[in-house]
């Protein structure tokens, strides 16, 4: 796939990076695939380890580096501490300090090249004015449920499978092609079907 940098190119289109690193809400996503990933009854830690190795799975998959940052600011911990298990970096948060934080942090300093997963407003905000790639958590999930939807390539105009670009509705005084997306909406779905 290849990868272009923001801002004008030839002919005047707008190219859009395609992120490289994956920057997750921890126990954010978790709440959204709770029981999903693995059995019901399962403890917070087995459920946390579950899409932990499921994400090192996915990772591979993609080919993109994944960061899952996890709320510790209650526990103990002087400093933030970072693990790598399964092809995932697996950060906690330090005392008084909440992973929102780390994240915001995180997409000040990685911008354009970042794809950031959360549900909260405030942390897609900050990511997005920095020009991170945002994606709720919910969309994530629904990508870790279906690993079929995930890093696939484009399909063809008008099959069944592609809701993406099913046809807008759109008022009679707009100019251009009625059954085309709006160009924000067709860029977002180009980097969507990396992950």
């Amino acid at each position: 796939m290849e990868k272009a940098v923001s801002g004008r190119a030839e002919g005047g289109y707008l190219f859009v990076m395609n992120p490289e690193h994956l920057l997750i809400d921890g126990y954010n996503l978790l709440g959204k695939v709770k029981g999903v990933l693995g059995r019901s009854d399962q403890s917070l830690e087995q459920e946390r380890e579950a899409m932990i190795i499921r994400l090192g799975l996915y990772a591979r998959r993609i080919g993109c580096a994944v960061t899952i940052v996890f709320d510790a600011w209650k526990q103990q911990a002087q400093v933030r501490q970072v693990m790598h298990r399964t092809g995932v970096t697996v950060m906690y948060s330090e005392t008084g300090e909440k992973a929102d934080q780390v994240i915001q942090q995180l997409a000040r300093s990685g911008g354009k090249g970042l794809a950031v997963v959360s549900s909260d407003h405030e942390v897609l905000a900050v990511a997005r004015a920095h020009g991170a790639f945002t994606m709720r958590s919910e969309e994530f999930a629904q990508r870790l449920r279906d690993p079929s939807r995930s890093g696939r390539a484009p399909s063809v105009r008008g099959s069944a499978q592609d809701k993406d670009e099913a046809e807008p509705v759109r008022s009679k005084e707009k100019k251009g092609n009625p059954r085309r997306l709006p160009k924000k909406v067709r860029q977002r779905n180009r980097i969507m079907r990396r992950f």
